[in-house]
């Protein structure tokens, strides 16, 4: 039974807990304002009664653990939404400067520059005489070539930008997956002695939430306390105290561009590219692979559908000094390029057979046994024919010639317009030769070829799907801040949501000052009250030697 040995021992063991308590407590206030903490408690539990007369009495009270306060529900939301976010957050950062590109202001931008380029070839058209009026068409045309060259190299340069940042998000997750195994390791030891590595887990959870806005994870924790990381399928870039790692590898069409590649440390690399389903890694992609292509692709598509249709017109009329038949901006170069893959040694070259019904369309060039096939990739339509060395194709106004010998299977990408914004120039250097006459018309005064040429600013060109040069451009604005537009909505629902998380973390996890305080009063009185039992029984221990004299 218990005695007063018993409640020395009683109290011991409250004030230790208490002091424990206290300590805690200390620390959740003094990690009030720290990033990534989460709330811990001291669990007392009370120590296994003895059994006694008339019942059991109760031996005291212990620390049990250290407990972290976490729901791990919402952390798991916030760390799935971190991979929203940071994919969120790099669309909208890139997008904004694509589409400050697109914006004219000031009278700079193509739009205007379409504007006084068709001003100044209708200016030509009421004075085709006039030195004046050819020199201001030439110095028009200029400007507006010149602005093609200008919103490519800036649409350019973004991509090479988002290429960059590929390259650095792949570091920044490899050197995160490192810390997280070192801290899987620390974690473990501490907690097979029986501890509680609470602000290491901590720490984890800091560099998991980093890591998930850089690339879309599954997580995995074992016994031991360890956390298995999986991206791209599956692939294991954390494993216990071993970190994988991931590579920016050569691109397969442009040697510049990486692809993001997984090694497993075997030696092998797989690339995981269209693995990568969200997070910042994502939205790189995303804009340097297919966003911004697609953008630079209308471009090159408006600048050649100007330079076919102007040309085109500009050939058949006369100029000042009697040329005819030359073009007014610089020829288009259609280019065939070979895919990575292709094994056999054949060759590939693309001229213009038919300038009137151009598409603008991407085609590919595949071989099959004693075949080659030329297909329209955006409208499915396709020619076929046997393929001996040499063999010539003509098709929507293309002709493709190919010698050498292919293998089954090689395929080679063609385009008339491709490139055709950063190379566009005017041909025309001398205002005699710009051809406002009709060729039968009487010399320096005929100006039907100029009123036809005027024209084109309101023709709806076949290769541009009917749209005329300025509606196509204004299509194309349109779908850039469309996409940024609803870039920014996107990501302000995101972090509308992840702010909502965080408020629901907060109410769990996060560390209240007066909660805190009021704890810091009660341990401190739990305290002070087991120290005042010791002096009890301490005073009743003098008694009874007291009454032994």
């Amino acid at each position: 039974m218990q005695g007063i040995s018993g409640m020395f021992n009683l109290s011991r063991l409250a004030l230790f807990a208490n002091q424990n308590a206290l300590a805690v407590t200390s620390q959740n206030i003094a990690n009030a304002n720290t990033p990534g903490y989460t709330r811990q408690e001291a669990v007392l539990e009370a120590h296994r009664p003895l059994d006694g007369q008339p019942g059991q009495i109760g031996t005291g009270v212990t620390v049990t653990e250290i407990r972290r306060v976490v729901d791990r529900f919402v952390e798991n939301q916030i760390t799935s939404g971190n991979s929203n976010l940071g994919q969120l957050q790099t669309k909208e950062q890139f997008l904004r400067r694509v589409e400050s590109i697109f914006t004219d202001t000031q009278g700079t931008g193509i739009n205007q520059a379409f504007s006084d380029l068709f001003a100044a070839m209708q200016d030509l058209s009421t004075n085709p005489q006039s030195q004046p009026e050819r020199i201001i068409l030439l110095e028009r045309s200029q400007a507006l070539t010149q602005m093609f060259a200008t919103t490519d190299a800036r649409l350019q340069q973004i991509r090479t930008d988002t290429n960059s940042e590929i390259s650095g998000a792949i570091n920044n997750i490899n050197s995160l997956a490192v810390q997280i195994a070192d801290l899987n390791g620390q974690i473990s030891q501490a907690e097979l002695t029986g501890q509680q590595a609470n602000d290491l887990r901590d720490q984890r959870q800091l560099f998991i939430n980093d890591l998930s806005k850089q690339i879309n994870i599954n997580t995995f924790e074992n016994d031991l306390g360890e956390l298995t990381l999986f991206v791209g399928n599956g692939n294991v870039l954390v494993e216990g105290r071993r970190a994988m790692g991931l590579l920016g590898l050569p691109g397969s069409g442009n040697a510049s561009f990486v692809t993001v590649a997984y090694d497993p440390g075997t030696g092998t690399t797989v690339d995981i590219g269209t693995a990568i389903t969200n997070g910042r890694l994502k939205g790189l992609l995303d804009l340097r692979d297919t966003i911004l292509p697609d953008t630079i692709n209308q471009l090159d598509q408006l600048a050649a559908g100007l330079i076919n249709e102007f040309n085109q017109q500009h050939r058949v009329g006369v100029g000042l000094d009697g040329s005819t038949g030359n073009d007014f901006f610089g020829p288009l170069n259609p280019a065939a390029s070979a895919t990575t893959t292709n094994t056999g040694s054949a060759l590939v070259g693309v001229t213009i057979s038919d300038a009137s019904v151009l598409t603008f369309n991407d085609y590919d060039v595949t071989f099959s046994p004693g075949n080659v096939t030329v297909r329209n990739i955006d409208t499915g339509a396709t020619t076929t024919g046997a393929y001996v060395d040499p063999t010539t194709i003509t098709f929507e106004g293309l002709q493709i010639s190919i010698t050498g010998v292919p293998a089954n299977g090689d395929t080679f990408q063609v385009s008339a317009h491709q490139g055709a914004a950063g190379s566009m120039s005017v041909a025309v250097s001398d205002p005699n030769a710009i051809a406002a006459a009709n060729i039968s018309t009487a010399l320096p005064g005929g100006n039907d070829n100029a009123l036809l040429l005027a024209s084109l600013q309101e023709k709806g060109i076949t290769a541009l799907g009917g749209a005329t040069l300025q509606s196509f451009y204004g299509s194309l604005i349109g779908q850039v801040g469309s996409e940024s537009r609803l870039s920014q909505n996107n990501l302000s629902v995101e972090e509308i949501i992840q702010g909502q998380l965080s408020n629901m973390r907060e109410e769990t996890s996060g560390v209240s000052i007066d909660e805190e305080m009021t704890n810091l009063i009660k341990f401190q009185r739990a305290y002070e009250a087991s120290a005042r039992i010791i002096s009890v029984a301490d005073e009743l221990l003098q008694t009874i030697i007291g009454m032994k004299r």
